[in-house]
């Protein structure tokens, strides 16, 4: 420990000066208690005394702050490794499976408390939120998405651009001189484009 016989003014001391000092003093509070062992140096114990553990209190349910913010930290540890994990090794093909439940979903789509849940979901948000996750989320995955499912854009034009030329020369052969011709020619087209959705 060390002893001062008067107080030292740190306003006269140089850089180099109160550097020193800084380090004696740092030196003299390590060193003040030499009986003392610690594995944590703002923790006071005994010398072979265990450390203090921190207070436990027996919780049924956690609170709905500490809930979450489990849930969130554990996402954000192993959320991604664990759901590559499980694309890596799912249980059955989820698309097989898919199709096999179709009756299923059907069945279940017919049933009114099915139904009513859909708007009781939309109930629970609001504008203000959807537009807060469109723009948060929304647009930043538009251009990923669409680009990471190029081969989807791929496949749906090769399919549907014959289809819709065909549709487009017969609706380009139809006469239009009158009103009632190009009335005529707009249904066509009309029908004729509701008749190719789901054709690619």
């Amino acid at each position: 420990m060390i002893y001062m016989s008067e107080e030292i003014d740190l306003n006269k001391l140089s850089d180099e000066e109160k550097a020193t000092l800084a380090k004696l003093m740092e030196k003299a509070t390590v060193t003040s208690n030499p009986g003392a062992v610690s594995s944590n140096p703002t923790e006071d114990r005994a010398f072979g005394e265990a450390p203090k553990p921190n207070p436990s209190t027996v919780t049924r349910v956690l609170e709905p702050t500490d809930w979450v913010k489990r849930q969130i930290d554990t996402l954000k540890s192993v959320g991604r490794t664990n759901y590559l994990q499980g694309v890596k090794a799912p249980k059955k093909d989820p698309i097989k499976a898919g199709i096999a439940a179709q009756d299923k979903y059907e069945n279940q789509m017919k049933k009114d408390e099915v139904l009513k849940r859909r708007a009781e979901a939309l109930g629970k948000t609001n504008i203000d939120e959807w537009t807060s996750m469109a723009e948060t989320l929304g647009a930043d995955k538009l251009v990923d998405g669409v680009t990471k499912r190029q081969y989807k854009v791929e496949r749906f034009v090769a399919k549907f651009q014959p289809l819709l030329k065909t549709h487009l020369s017969k609706i380009d052969a139809m006469p239009d001189a009158t009103d009632g011709d190009r009335e005529s020619k707009m249904l066509e087209n009309l029908r004729g484009l509701k008749a190719l959705k789901g054709k690619a």
